[in-house]
């Protein structure tokens, strides 16, 4: 069984299972680095909002044999459940950017591995990298949930790409407020959480041996790279550490800081780099394969 009818097979029972007041819909999403993903949605009637379920790893599991069809029919439906909104939302405010302008904020992504993306989207390169915004949803029950801005958003509010970064420059700190935490306490969180053995953590220490590594993320624990945006945040760091730093893209939603240190080598860095994004994170988390130095003396950014 191919994909596209295992998709279909799934859609046609949801909809026998949940009933005739529930409209089901299968879509192709694009996520980041250009990644599609295949998604049910399961909207009520009287709502014009719901959590979209994704059915790739589904259908791996199921060709594989490590589920059923009538297991991948139950999780569907109780990641329904779970995740749904019993109300509709008024999207009226965002046709008015003096409404939503507090609450947009930038994100980093890939250029290179984005390209048709931004076509669509306003954006500004960084280096390897490019800036762009989106809006936080308030609304309580939808969590961390963010609208992407499209180039139809900025031209309906009329708005320059410079007013967007503006906007997002002041707000994100401050919406998504940045943590540090040195990489000994934030594996102690991860063994704590998950049982892991420390031999399961040597591809992130075998670089630093006795140099002292920093985790960089956000509060929310969500595309907290955005954080290397954050001028003040790298130089009051710099301060700290009295020297100039690597910054290593552990992934989209978080950053690796290293002192730079005379045993400490460029290449022995990207090799880890390379090791992280090709073992340990999903190919829509990774940011770059590049490493990045914040220098002390010119306090700027640069790619290695």
């Amino acid at each position: 069984m191919d994909f596209t009818n295992f998709a279909e097979m799934v859609k046609d029972e949801v909809e026998k299972t949940a009933g005739s007041n529930f409209q089901i819909s299968l879509n192709d999403v694009s996520k980041n680095n250009g990644i599609i993903l295949k998604g049910i949605t399961i909207v009520e009637n009287e709502n014009n909002i719901a959590p979209t379920i994704y059915l790739n790893d589904y259908y791996q599991d199921y060709i594989n044999g490590r589920t059923t069809f009538v297991k991948v029919i139950n999780d569907v439906m109780g990641t329904y459940h779970k995740n749904k909104i019993d109300q509709s939302v008024d999207m009226r405010y965002f046709l008015n950017y003096e409404k939503v302008k507090q609450r947009i904020v930038y994100k980093l992504i890939n250029t290179e591995k984005n390209k048709e993306l931004l076509n669509d989207i306003p954006h500004i390169e960084f280096l390897d990298l490019s800036i762009v915004f989106q809006y936080l949803v308030t609304q309580e029950d939808l969590g961390m949930a963010a609208i992407l801005i499209h180039n139809v958003h900025q031209k309906l509010w009329g708005v320059s790409i410079e007013d967007l970064y503006q906007a997002a420059k002041e707000n994100t700190h401050t919406l998504l407020e940045y943590e540090i935490k040195s990489m000994s306490e934030v594996l102690c969180e991860i063994r704590e959480e998950e049982g892991l053995e420390e031999s399961d953590d040597d591809y992130m220490m075998e670089i630093s041996g006795s140099v002292p590594m920093y985790v960089l993320i956000n509060k929310q624990r969500v595309e907290g790279a955005a954080c290397m945006l954050y001028s003040d945040l790298l130089h009051h760091f710099s301060d700290k550490i009295g020297k100039s730093f690597f910054i290593i893209p552990s992934s989209i939603h978080e950053l690796l800081l290293l002192p730079a240190d005379h045993d400490v080598e460029d290449l022995e860095v990207k090799r880890m780099i390379k090791e992280i994004n090709d073992t340990q994170v999903s190919a829509e988390e990774i940011l770059s394969y590049s490493l990045y130095f914040y220098d002390r003396q010119s306090e700027e950014v640069v790619r290695l």
